[in-house]
């Protein structure tokens, strides 16, 4: 007689009898199993490996011979309970059921989302000047709402929204806030911490100054840029005015001349033609071929002294020179928070003028908050 059909019968008590092992295991672990503590995972890791194992094997048995009605049974219930505790193992991973890890406060941020509700409002008071001005005024209030956990608020007539799409989900005509408190910056450019800091959120602040430093977005920066993007009909403009000087293919550094009011007006002081020359031979002698795109209101002085063989002239309206500015791939500025913009709005190199402010509006405007480290200062 064949030796493998006598131990047959012995081979298929043994297996019957760890199947019916495994079944009264498998039943007393099939509850919801919870991470109380490493030792309970550990067992369940156990008890998943000692499932899968025995698979293999009874596997490996059915290839031997045909399986009896009361093992097929058995093999069944094997395979149901094996999928429960695969089930049972992934609805319980930490990863997936974060309220076996969270404290109670903890689970109720998560319920509400990432970004906590705001209640109050933030607003600026005296905002005057021109189009740079402004647009340190909505930037500096996003990220001083940003790190208070307050909401801005911008006046739909102010001047940026003829240029820029930005998000009026929170605007109002007026800057005008009820309930509110008053808070205010040291200086026009100097980085004033404690307008940063949180305070007691029972009423709406306003804020009073010109808020012209970077620090004060320097951490949603990001959100800032996607905030300043060209309206349709001013970037095809600059598209149109790009491919009319056959510079769309060029490297272009954005000159602003800032001169008008400035040249006669204390700290504000305008750099000469040398300063735009050494600016200008520095990129001539780091980039391949570049196209010098100058703008000013001054059209005479810049023809003067700035037409050259690599230099194109534009001057249309504040929006569109602004867009063009805004547009090149490197930036040369003089003074003002108008050629500012357009530097830190670029995403290449930026060469300011280190004369401006001068005296007395040195004192209310700190270098190292007003221009970012990564700018290059000349005289």
């Amino acid at each position: 007689m064949n030796k493998q059909i006598v131990l047959y019968p012995f081979y298929c008590v043994s297996v019957l009898s760890t199947l019916l092992y495994l079944y009264f295991m498998t039943n007393v672990h099939q509850s919801t199993p919870t991470f109380k503590d490493a030792g309970t995972l550990g067992k369940l890791i156990t008890h998943a490996s000692q499932t899968e194992t025995t698979q293999r094997a009874l596997n490996n048995l059915m290839k031997l011979s045909s399986q009896t009605e009361t093992t097929q049974r058995a093999l069944n219930n094997l395979m149901k309970l094996s999928n429960q505790t695969k089930s049972t193992n992934k609805i319980n991973d930490p990863e997936k059921n974060l309220n076996h890890l969270l404290k109670k406060d903890e689970i109720s941020q998560l319920e509400i989302g990432d970004e906590k509700k705001r209640t109050h409002f933030l607003g600026l008071t005296g905002a005057s000047g021109r189009f740079g001005n402004h647009m340190f005024f909505y930037a500096s209030l996003r990220g001083i709402g940003d790190a208070i956990n307050y909401t801005p608020i911008l006046s739909r007539t102010d001047p940026i929204l003829k240029l820029f799409e930005i998000n009026l989900n929170n605007s109002v005509d007026k800057f005008t806030l009820n309930n509110n408190v008053v808070k205010g910056e040291k200086c026009i450019g100097i980085f004033t911490k404690d307008l940063m800091s949180p305070i007691n959120k029972t009423t709406n602040i306003t804020v009073f100054g010109y808020l012209q430093s970077f620090k004060y977005f320097q951490n949603i920066e990001s959100d800032i840029r996607k905030e300043f993007i060209l309206k349709a009909n001013i970037k095809a403009r600059v598209e149109h005015i790009f491919n009319t000087l056959n510079v769309t293919h060029r490297i272009k550094v954005g000159v602003h001349v800032r001169r008008g009011d400035f040249v006669n007006r204390k700290g504000t002081k305008v750099p000469t033609p040398s300063y735009f020359y050494k600016a200008m031979n520095i990129l001539r002698q780091n980039l391949t071929n570049p196209i010098f795109v100058v703008c000013s209101e001054d059209k005479k002085w810049v023809t003067d002294y700035l037409q050259f063989n690599d230099s194109v002239i534009v001057h249309e309206s504040v929006e569109v020179d602004f867009g063009v500015l805004m547009s090149c791939d490197h930036s040369i500025i003089s003074s003002g928070t108008f050629g500012w913009w357009t530097a830190y709005l670029t995403k290449g190199t930026s060469i300011y003028f280190k004369g401006f402010p001068s005296p007395p509006l040195l004192g209310c405007i700190i270098p190292p908050d007003y221009y970012p480290s990564d700018w290059i200062g000349l005289e």
